[in-house]
């Protein structure tokens, strides 16, 4: 047994104690474990009640910023070359009227036109059944343990964690399982959402839907015209063909079938045979073409959201959060965002260089509003190439955003970054500024450390807290390592200073050649200043940098009360732009903002002062009762095994 399962024993049931219990292992299960594995957190538990990865076809395009993921995590090149296998790179999304028929247009005539100038990776086509594998490898080799053939039968969570039973799928064996935070990456049917009471919102059952998996050489129609993904529009059947590159491997989505703008219409897989299908595939292909059915999977079209991602140290991640169709392959992105939002937030927190908070608070504060974008973005896209015949003109569809825009541009406002507000959940990444809220969008750098070459900024991201500074900004990085040295709560700080030769880097990040910009694990800018660090004020009561520094990071960390470092930062802004004094009056004019300013330096660190006090008080209350609460929480445990199967006489000689 590993070192991380400490062993104990209720009613003869093993406890097994982990940092995190993951319920699901699918793409975004599978990649948050492996995320957390490399944030150092390698002993928590996924599990997964289906005996191994996807055995059919799903969801094939993964967006530039994904990969940019998985470029993090090793497993680009390799994602890349299985894709060459069987997908153009220029591969497309096309509307025909049937596959062998006539060519109506097209959404994308190349997915990765013009991705080069926004960023250091590609989109590309790979099937969940392809990838997964290789995630499964990865995520193995990394520490991360996955359990297969595992389902959860029942939890429950209280102030300090969550206390779950699990039991194989195989043997009927039953464990309990002890996390400090529990993730349900389990679908858009969460049992572990209906049971949080948590409702979703949005637009609803929006069809009943059905995939169908086929054998058959279609390779005619596709060779050296188009692959990837094919829509297909005409008066039987609206949806669309995922195929490869040879015609041979791939499957049909049936949205709407029969006459346009009925009820009928909105529901092809009520009532489906094989007979039914093979109508609808015909109808679909335009040609008589020799074909196999080897599965269909009805599905429900639907584009809601949760209200909330989380209940206390339960959190909702991927399809349990939010729910799309696969128009534009937005399900499995955003939910691999969603790990990639969530890894690094649970991995500070759990080595005690955090705030609870930055878990339970900030995660839904970022992750909502994009998601919720999302959806209603979907929705727009479901409308208008599967069924612009079922909506009203009044209904309330959004104008569609480009691609890049929900794919590279998408923002965040919350505690764990600088901004004062969220004015938009989008911008072009080709032309937005990055600032606090937004990516490290994409430009080549060259620093100090690398003055040979120019290469992406992504390159620094994905482990640790990264400030880059100016060629004429060393002061921001002497500062920055003095003050992660003289406080221990910090996180692990990484500095680079650019070269003189990075005016791309300063006009993308709106900064000086003194400024620096302070972009977390994540690859989002938390914190920038656009002008030079000064020493030497503490004894007047002003910020020295390293003390702005320890500012932003705490409340960025949500380590200290909440409350804006906007005030920080400015007042650091103003510090560098304070001259020395030229007249009386100048003298006697700063020294009076100076009092200003020490009085309420002083008030504040009062307040402070009774905060912690209070906190500790609460604190010692709450040590007063965790034993009880403790017990009384295994005890409502004991109940619920009752319930599933348990010998009463044994129960009863434990009460």
């Amino acid at each position: 047994m590993a070192d991380h399962e400490r062993m104990a024993s209720i009613l003869g049931m093993p406890i097994i104690e982990t940092p995190v219990l993951i319920i699901g292992s699918s793409m975004v299960g599978m990649t948050l474990s492996t995320l957390l594995a490399k944030h150092g957190i390698r002993d928590c538990i996924t599990i997964e009640r289906h005996s191994s990865t996807a055995i059919h076809p799903r969801a094939a395009l993964f967006h530039p910023r994904t990969m940019q993921i998985y470029r993090e995590l090793g497993l680009y090149e390799e994602m890349y070359a299985e894709s060459l296998k069987h997908y153009d790179k220029h591969a497309g999304l096309h509307i025909v009227e049937t596959l062998a028929g006539t060519h109506l247009g097209t959404y994308m005539k190349d997915i990765n036109d013009g991705i080069e100038n926004i960023s250091p990776t590609h989109r590309l086509f790979l099937t969940q059944q392809m990838f997964e594998p290789l995630l499964r490898q990865h995520a193995i080799g990394n520490g991360a343990v996955l359990r297969f053939s595992t389902e959860l039968v029942d939890f429950q969570h209280d102030q300090e964690g969550v206390t779950a039973l699990i039991r194989s799928v195989e043997t009927g064996e039953k464990q309990i399982v002890r996390a400090k935070y529990m993730v349900a990456c389990d679908g858009n049917r969460s049992p572990v959402r209906e049971k949080l009471g948590i409702k979703s919102q949005g637009h609803g059952l929006l069809s009943h839907s059905l995939t169908i998996y086929f054998d058959a050489d279609l390779g005619k129609f596709v060779k050296d015209k188009y692959n990837g993904v094919i829509y297909v529009e005409n008066e039987h059947v609206r949806g669309f063909f995922r195929l490869d590159k040879t015609g041979r491997e791939g499957f049909l989505v049936v949205n709407t079938a029969g006459k346009k703008g009925t009820e009928d219409s909105r529901h092809p897989s009520i009532g489906i045979t094989d007979e039914k299908a093979g109508e609808m595939l015909r109808a679909a292909i335009g040609a008589d073409v020799d074909f196999r059915i080897t599965h269909l999977s009805p599905w429900n079209a639907e584009c809601n959201v949760a209200e909330h991602f989380n209940d206390g140290k339960i959190i909702l991640a991927g399809d349990a959060a939010h729910v799309v169709t696969p128009h534009g392959g937005f399900g499995g992105n955003t939910g691999i965002h969603d790990a990639h939002n969530l890894a690094w937030k649970l991995a500070l927190v759990l080595k005690g260089k955090a705030g609870e908070e930055l878990v339970t608070k900030t995660y839904h504060d970022e992750r909502y509003p994009v998601s919720k974008k999302t959806v209603d973005q979907v929705f727009e896209r479901f409308v208008g190439r599967a069924a612009p015949d079922l909506f009203a003109d009044d209904a309330e569809v959004e104008e569609e955003v480009p691609e890049p825009h929900l794919e590279l541009g998408y923002q965040y406002h919350s505690r764990a970054l600088t901004t004062n507000k969220l004015v938009s959940v989008t911008s072009d990444p080709a032309t937005a500024k990055a600032r606090p809220g937004t990516m490290a969008h994409h430009v080549l750098i060259k620093t100090k450390d690398r003055e040979d070459e120019a290469y992406p900024v992504a390159d620094l991201l994905g482990s640790d807290f990264v400030l880059i500074a100016g060629h004429e900004g060393s002061a921001w990085l002497d500062a920055a390592k003095v003050a992660v040295k003289n406080d221990s709560t910090l996180p692990e700080l990484t500095t680079h200073q650019l070269t003189q030769d990075n005016t791309a880097f300063y006009k993308k990040y709106d900064v000086t050649t003194a400024g620096c910009v302070l972009i977390r694990p994540d690859g989002f800018v938390a914190w920038s200043e656009a002008k030079c660090a000064t020493s030497g004020w503490g004894a007047m009561g002003l910020p020295d940098a390293e003390h702005t520094i320890q500012c932003v990071l705490k409340q960025i960390l949500c380590i200290t009360p909440e409350r804006s470092v906007t005030r920080a930062s400015s007042m650091a802004s103003a510090d560098s732009a304070i001259a020395l004094p030229k007249d009386n009056g100048t003298v006697i004019s700063m020294a009076t903002e100076v009092s200003k300013r020490e009085r309420a330096l002083k008030q504040e660190n009062d307040d402070l002062q009774r905060q912690l006090r209070e906190n500790e008080e609460r604190l010692a209350q709450l040590r007063e009762f965790s034993e009880l609460q403790d017990k009384m929480a295994m005890l409502a445990m004991r109940l619920d095994l009752h319930t599933v199967g348990m010998d009463p006489n044994e129960l009863s000689k434990l009460a």
